[in-house]
């Protein structure tokens, strides 16, 4: 131990203590208990996932959800976490843009034609999936568009003044239009007026349902948790393709 060089304090040690030091903001913005955002229901290659968005009072994005149907406990965990951890991230004030930078057009299966998204229509991956719909809802990235979204041309629809509407859903061809006056303050949410499109809804007995489930390949009975006529056998139990949920065995 004697014989060890001691080590001279210089110059570089000084420098070093007097270097500027760069003050980063620790806090995180929670989301407030009670908070908008939409659903997003697809399919990726075959495969189906739920997009959930959660959203503050000025419609900034603030969290996600990412679940997956009939996959495995190891890749929906995988999904899970991920989507935690992108949302801890939003929380402590990155960017959305640095996110969807980093995450598009990464390639890994599943991947390709995707179903149910009106705006997307093809994604390299599941993450490059969810990383395009949020672009396209929250920050008007048309360029990762397949089909560019109709956007209202009343841009109060996006002010801070509706608070009870998400952001992101908004970006939506849903039948569902916003009617906000200058002095009112309230929403008013008006269904469809399109007579053609309301004749063409027509309404199902629960026989015609159970008729048309069988035609597509179910059992024809009820799922218990979300009322589909979706179950099919899974096993020795029954599996609903519409929420997932199975009749008491996994």
């Amino acid at each position: 131990m004697d014989n060890l060089p001691s080590r001279q304090i210089g110059e570089n040690d000084n420098e070093d203590l007097d270097a500027p030091k760069i003050e980063r903001s620790i806090l995180r913005e929670h989301m407030p208990d009670r908070r908008t955002g939409y659903t997003q229901k697809a399919r990726v290659g075959g495969h189906k996932i739920y997009l959930r968005t959660g959203e503050y009072v000025d419609g900034r994005l603030g969290e996600i959800f990412i679940d997956m149907h009939k996959e495995g406990a190891a890749f929906r965990s995988l999904m899970n976490n991920f989507a935690i951890a992108i949302s801890i991230g939003l929380q402590y004030g990155v960017p959305l843009d640095e996110f969807v930078d980093a995450f598009t057009f990464t390639r890994f299966e599943p991947a390709g034609l995707v179903q149910g998204n009106d705006v997307i229509k093809n994604a390299t991956s599941i993450i490059d999936y969810v990383f395009r719909e949020l672009a396209v809802s929250y920050l008007g990235r048309d360029d990762l568009a397949h089909i560019p979204p109709a956007h209202d041309p009343q841009e109060q629809f996006r002010s801070t003044d509706i608070a009870a509407i998400s952001r992101g859903f908004m970006r939506s061809n849903d039948p569902l239009t916003v009617q906000t006056p200058a002095s009112a303050a309230s929403v008013e949410l008006i269904p469809d007026s399109n007579p053609e499109r309301a004749a063409n809804t027509p309404q199902l007995s629960i026989a015609e349902r159970r008729t048309e489930a069988h035609q597509k390949g179910y059992l024809g009975e009820a799922c218990p948790e979300c009322g589909n006529f979706t179950l099919v056998r899974n096993g020795t139990c029954l599996r609903c393709d519409a929420c997932g949920s199975t009749t008491g065995c996994s």
